[in-house]
């Protein structure tokens, strides 16, 4: 897919802010955002041709003059699209726009880790009206309103009608995003019973191999499964070389669904003995370290774990030594973006033997079972922004530009052009993904594609990058609504809207807080700390450095059960 889905990361490319005349460009844009909707042109008035210098939440800056999209929406808009020469995701680059000044008139790239409010600030973005938006922008406020707390995120501080950026839905990653997988074969050599039934995740190119079953291991037959991957010779080779478990240095997501076993999310909140604490300073988590230094000494995991990061362990499970991975729904069904990606990578080879059983998550003691949202609260994320120097005119052209590309169905050609033309099926039409022909740029190039939209998706574009395998995955279980009742973690507390002073005190603290994390966890795993003795030394080390602050304006945030009702 996207580079911006890969691994369901959000996209953010870091640089330095310009404050030059930063009070005098604030009092400006104060003077700009009086804006008397009536005067402005009517919805699909483009006898004026706009000139608009456009980028996206895929720009680097590749698109060529002239290409398949931009003529297109010239046409259909009366613009003239100048297309940003510069890559939106590269550091220095940005780095030099924000220094010029020469800004697009959209972007979806942040700069320098500052908040929305603090780029208006700095002179660089304007704020868009709730009343233009309404008119001009109907789908998305649509979107916004179906989405809570939507329609009050974002708002400029001190307003209730004034947006610092437009936000996406990111229906992508609805449901569960990791849960955990096992070498089927080594179970089947070894006698394992899978956990319920089981069916193949699709009929050919390696899905034949990949079975699943929404029934679950508790964690205590995990670790006696691990025991077996790691000492009964699953692989047959007479040797001793196999581990039941391979996590990776650079990350957490390895313990996404064991994590959940206890009941817990990192990065998360949550109520224990009725205080409000952090995941990382909590009992649970705890117990749930003591458990993983329990499996090390035993041997069941690689001991080579603190020297892999994510793509060094991916490349580890393809050699066929580690019998346990987390993964996406998506690397179960071998979408086309998480190839070379474990466990799917291990089946890639037509002549592979191996197979693989993805579960739901595993049960815990006291039948605890999940894994942490990818979003805190709701499915909303990222950030469009409009340049300080948009004029009102043009922001109405921008804004039924932005709302017809980005959620209009008829719109799909700016992705994938026509079916049939530029782009095809890859199975059953309009239930699986489109691949892109050959002879156009899959992004930007001489197609034009993805070059000036935003990274919004409801479910039906979901599907146009997602192949059926994975969204029956999705639809039969990872996203099914009971199943997120029961299995998707969301913290307590969320200051999504900005209520507390809690991102300056991350902006402050969250360097010292991760580092004191990551040091504790490696050092517990692999026992070269006692945790019952270093326990509590940990915790007032990590509320001394910043734990402190952040818990107490957490405090004052609101509860995430509240947030998404609103």
């Amino acid at each position: 897919m996207k580079k911006g889905l890969k691994a369901l990361s959000l996209a953010a490319v870091t640089g330095a802010l310009i404050f030059t005349s930063a009070c005098s460009n604030k009092e400006a844009s104060k003077e700009a955002e009086k804006v008397d909707v009536g005067s402005l042109p009517e919805v699909g008035d483009f006898s004026k041709e706009i000139e608009l210098n456009l980028s996206g939440s895929f720009t680097r800056g590749k698109a060529e003059d002239g290409n398949y999209v931009q003529k297109r929406l010239e046409d259909q808009f009366n613009i003239k699209i100048i297309n940003t020469k510069s890559d939106t995701w590269n550091t220095d680059q940005v780095n030099l726009m924000v220094a010029s000044g020469d800004l697009p008139d959209t972007f979806a790239f942040t700069t320098g880790g500052k908040t929305a409010q603090e780029l208006y600030d700095s002179g660089l973005t304007r704020t868009i009206p709730k009343e233009m938006l309404e008119k001009y922008a109907p789908n998305y406020m649509k979107m916004l309103s179906e989405n809570p707390p939507g329609p009050k995120r974002n708002l400029k501080q001190g307003t209730d009608n004034e947006y610092l950026q437009l936000i996406g839905q990111y229906s992508n990653v609805d449901g569960l995003p990791w849960g955990p997988t096992f070498r089927l074969d080594w179970l089947e050599k070894l006698g394992i019973e899978p956990p319920g039934e089981i069916k193949q995740v699709g009929p050919s190119g390696g899905r034949e191999k990949i079975y699943f079953t929404e029934a679950a291991y508790t964690i205590d037959e995990v670790e006696e499964i691990l025991k077996a991957f790691t000492f009964d010779d699953p692989d047959g080779n007479g040797k001793d070389d196999t581990y039941g478990i391979s996590p990776y240095n650079n990350q957490i997501h390895w313990s996404a669904s064991l994590m959940g076993a206890f009941g817990i999310a990192p990065g998360y909140n949550f109520m224990e003995d009725g205080k409000l604490v952090q995941t990382e300073v909590s009992k649970k988590y705890k117990e749930f370290l003591k458990l993983m230094a329990k499996w090390y000494k035993m041997g069941l995991i690689d001991p080579e774990f603190t020297t892999l990061d994510n793509n060094k362990s991916w490349e580890k499970y393809k050699q066929g030594k580690i019998g346990y991975y987390i993964a996406q729904p998506a690397y179960i069904a071998m979408d086309d973006w998480a190839k070379g990606r474990a466990p799917q990578n291990i089946v890639e080879n037509p002549n592979s033997t191996a197979k693989l059983l993805a579960t739901a998550p595993e049960i815990g003691k006291d039948g605890q079972q999940g894994v942490g949202a990818f979003i805190p609260v709701g499915n909303l994320a990222d950030a469009f922004y409009v340049s300080k120097d948009v004029t009102d005119e043009e922001l109405v052209r921008i804004l039924q530009i932005f709302d017809y590309i980005n959620f209009e169905s008829e719109a799909r050609w700016t992705l994938f052009g026509e079916v049939g033309v530029h782009s095809d099926w890859e199975g059953t039409p309009e239930k699986s993904a489109l691949k892109v022909r050959p002879e156009f740029a899959k992004e930007e190039g001489n197609s034009g594609f993805w070059a000036y939209n935003f990274r919004t998706y409801d479910k039906e574009r979901v599907q146009w990058f997602t192949s059926e395998y994975t969204m029956k995955l999705k639809n039969d279980f990872y996203a099914r609504e009971d199943v997120q009742e029961k299995m998707l973690i969301r913290p307590y507390k969320n200051d999504v809207l900005n209520e507390t002073k809690l991102r300056d005190v991350t902006k402050r603290y969250s360097g010292q807080l991760t580092t004191i994390v990551d040091e504790f966890r490696m050092k517990a795993i692999v026992g070269e700390v006692d945790i019952d003795k270093e326990w509590d030394k940990y915790v007032e080390n990590w509320m001394n450095n910043g734990g402190s602050e952040t818990l107490a304006e957490l405090e004052k945030a609101p509860k995430v059960s509240d947030l998404m009702k609103e």
